[in-house]
């Protein structure tokens, strides 16, 4: 014992002459040690995704028309602008977007019930009025996205398809439920993933692609409407394209006239046809 007692003391008079760091160090890593926990189990789904699938898709056919304040901001190899942005749709086809300045100046205006497109471009003092092609439509939808798809994603009423998803499941280490449906080619058309309160998160839309032909996300749910998105962004590789909306309001399925979806004639604007 004494003996032992003469080996510990030299060291702790060593120790304590250099200082308390090193023995305070040593504490702290031990108690770094003791302290560490395991992983958190991978989340469990409250509902199977059959079950989760059925109230998503009685939520979303319920969804018929929307108006919306917000900032939408697009960015494309032609054409660039972000301003305040008034949107009003009626599904499934009809769509009138204004985009405002600072100043609450008119950028563009764009509306089109599927049949014919509308844009008015103030600054150039002209309207263009065409069919509602592809090429068209692109001059607020980005290429890819057709109109139908555009009003749905505007408002989160996801998916794209019909019919019942050929794959669901839940994946406990994103805590999403991932549903895929599928051309007939057997290849993916569309992948959708939904939170667990129901809330479409991503979107990526194939079409007959195997790469995805727009993707889509979703996010701020209950920040503009309840249980709407308040923020959503779509992307198109080819061309690359951007439309992203950041929501003030949503309303929905507020009663809309035909006006309140259509461009009003402006004395003294030239009238410019649009091709195909």
């Amino acid at each position: 014992m004494a003996e032992s007692q003469k080996t510990v003391k030299p060291y702790l008079i060593r120790s304590l002459a250099a200082g308390p760091w090193p023995l305070i160090l040593a504490l702290l890593l031990l108690a770094g040690c003791a302290g560490l926990r395991p992983a958190p189990p991978p989340l469990r789904a409250t509902l199977s995704p059959e079950e989760a699938w059925a109230q998503l898709r009685v939520r979303q056919q319920s969804i018929q028309s929307f108006q919306a304040k917000g900032r939408i901001t697009l960015l494309s190899p032609e054409r660039n602008y972000s301003g305040t942005g008034l949107v009003s749709g009626r599904l499934p086809t009809t769509l009138k977007a204004d985009v405002l300045d600072f100043l609450g100046r008119s950028l563009l205006s764009f509306a089109s019930d599927g049949r014919e497109v509308q844009v008015f471009i103030p600054r150039e003092g002209k309207i263009f009025r065409g069919p509602a092609s592809p090429r068209n439509l692109a001059a607020f939808i980005p290429p890819g996205v057709t109109l139908p798809q555009a009003l749905r994603l505007l408002v989160g009423a996801l998916p794209v398809s019909d019919g019942r998803p050929e794959r669901g499941e839940f994946d406990p280490a994103q805590g999403l439920y991932v549903f895929e449906w599928r051309n007939p080619q057997g290849r993916v058309q569309e992948r959708l993933w939904v939170d667990q309160e129901l809330h479409p998160v991503k979107e990526e839309w194939y079409g007959e692609e195997q790469i995805p032909r727009f993707t889509a996300e979703l996010a701020e749910y209950g920040s503009a409407s309840p249980f709407l998105p308040g923020k959503i962004t779509v992307r198109t590789e080819k061309p690359r394209v951007e439309l992203r909306l950041a929501y003030k309001e949503l309303r929905l399925n507020p009663n809309l006239s035909p006006a309140d979806l259509a461009l009003q004639p402006t004395p003294g604007v030239q009238e410019v046809p649009l091709g195909p």
